[in-house]
């Protein structure tokens, strides 16, 4: 009978303080599992004898910070909610390397926002021509308003004669038209820029946008360009924007229009 006690007591002792492997002869820690681990309720961890460890709160993660006993931890990790809790349901960029070229005086009348989208060979009207390459379409499914659209255009505009002899300018202007499923073209940002100097001058050229409060639809934009006062008789210039006019200074791949779509909505 004390044999037995004796071989109770040692292998309670065994199973007490030795490692445990599973599916493994040669388990590497107190408790070695060679294969999956469900846990269906809690895990806790840096408990004691007489403490239970801590099981963490809804929303924390598993932070294994080193090797030392008790350096491993729940954390509530706080992830940034964006401008606003906003957050990013869309981002796009378009390019267009055909560009248009201008060879007349267009209107030099100001522009108003959310006119419409006009073509003329007059100097009354804006003569609005579009990048083809540079048009994109995006959804709003929030309902709150709170939803925005940030539109980046970029060009490149050009001067050049056929005769150069000095210095000219040329003036132009570009802009963002929008429209929201089948409804009408309107203008929601515009700017205008004059190129100096020499035959093949060039001037790169930005417009930043932020359209906010978008009602839920679908919604295209487009980015369109006009000519404004290129001169007359022997001081007229012929323009080219998002294209070269003057190949002896820049080329297609320098002319490109870039324009980048970025939505933001609740989540």
């Amino acid at each position: 009978m004390k044999t037995i006690y004796t071989y109770i007591l040692v292998v309670a002792s065994s199973l007490c303080y030795s490692q445990v492997g599973i599916k493994t002869l040669t388990p590497e820690k107190t408790l070695d599992v060679n294969g999956g681990l469900n846990v269906r309720k809690e895990l806790r961890l840096n408990g004691t004898d007489v403490v239970k460890g801590s099981a963490g709160t809804e929303g924390q993660i598993l932070s294994v910070t080193g090797t030392t006993q008790l350096s491993d931890e729940y954390k509530t990790i706080k992830v940034a909610d964006g401008a606003g809790s906003l957050t990013y349901t869309y981002l796009n960029t378009t390019t267009d390397r055909t560009g248009v070229k201008f060879s007349a005086t267009g209107s030099t009348n100001p522009y108003v926002l959310n006119s419409g989208f006009t073509t003329s060979t007059n100097t009354t009207t804006a003569n609005w021509v579009k990048l083809t390459g540079n048009t994109d379409t995006f959804s709003i499914t929030d309902t709150t308003k709170k939803a925005k659209a940030v539109l980046s255009f970029q060009t490149n505009a050009q001067i050049a004669r056929n005769n150069p002899s000095g210095n000219y300018s040329g003036s132009f202007a570009c802009g963002i038209f929008v429209k929201k499923g089948t409804g009408p073209e309107e203008l929601k940002a515009v700017r205008s820029e004059v190129v100096r100097g020499v035959s093949g001058s060039y001037k790169i050229f930005n417009l930043n946008v932020t359209l906010d409060k978008l009602d839920p639809g679908v919604y295209t934009v487009s980015a369109a360009c006009s000519n404004r006062n290129l001169g007359s008789g022997n001081g007229l210039v012929n323009l080219g924007v998002g294209t070269p006019v003057d190949a002896t200074f820049m080329n297609q791949d320098m002319s490109q229009s870039t324009m980048t779509v970025t939505v933001l909505q609740p989540f």
